[in-house]
């Protein structure tokens, strides 16, 4: 049964390894026209020499970014993050001082985006006897996660960094033979081997 991808309007590229290179992204958008809103998860896009090409290029197609990680960068990186306007959500360090850069600039292109969410530091490890009956159901589900069908794999699917088309960040082990950047999301998401690996 083929799978409609209309309504696959989000998903989410994984850079904590590496950038994604310029030309096969923009490639991938041209064949992917229903894509609204990207999210970058890992802070490596940050080193792309095309960064800003890329916050525009998706501007210009009124693509909506979220960045996981806001990684040590140029002040000309953190300007692109609120001059485009599609910037909608960043997550940043409490120490890294590019926050104060980014709230100025936010103030003086007099705009509430993007919205920034400041990673503080990791709150001591809560002791087992201390944790509720739900928080175990929790962890069960986690330990179980395996077992239960994912559904990002169709609502909000992920691309690894190179094109490969990973489907839920679960996923850890497949090892995506199915490149969406040469395929685009629609013909990635219905191949037989993308299918497969989803029942």
């Amino acid at each position: 049964m083929r799978i409609n991808t209309r309504n696959i309007t989000n998903i989410v590229i994984n850079t904590s390894k590496q950038p994604v290179e310029f030309i096969p992204f923009s490639q991938f958008l041209d064949k992917s026209p229903n894509i609204q809103q990207i999210a970058f998860i890992g802070k490596a896009i940050f080193d792309s020499p095309d960064f800003i090409s890329i916050l525009e290029l998706c501007a210009s197609r009124d693509i909506f970014l979220i960045f996981g990680e806001v990684g040590a960068t140029s002040y000309e990186n953190i300007y692109a993050l609120v001059q485009f306007g599609n910037v909608i959500a960043v997550n940043i360090h409490e120490d890294d001082p590019n926050v104060q850069t980014l709230m100025a600039l936010k103030e003086r292109f007099d705009t509430p985006y993007p919205e920034v969410n400041i990673i503080v530091s990791a709150p001591p490890h809560i002791p087992q006897d201390s944790l509720s009956e739900q928080s175990y159901a929790f962890y069960n589900l986690a330990d179980d996660i395996n077992n239960v069908g994912c559904i990002n794999m169709w609502r909000e699917p992920m691309i690894d960094y190179d094109g490969g088309l990973i489907g839920c960040w679960q996923n850890t082990n497949f090892k995506h033979p199915i490149n969406a950047f040469k395929l685009g999301l629609d013909k990635a998401i219905n191949h037989k081997k993308y299918k497969q690996n989803c029942n």
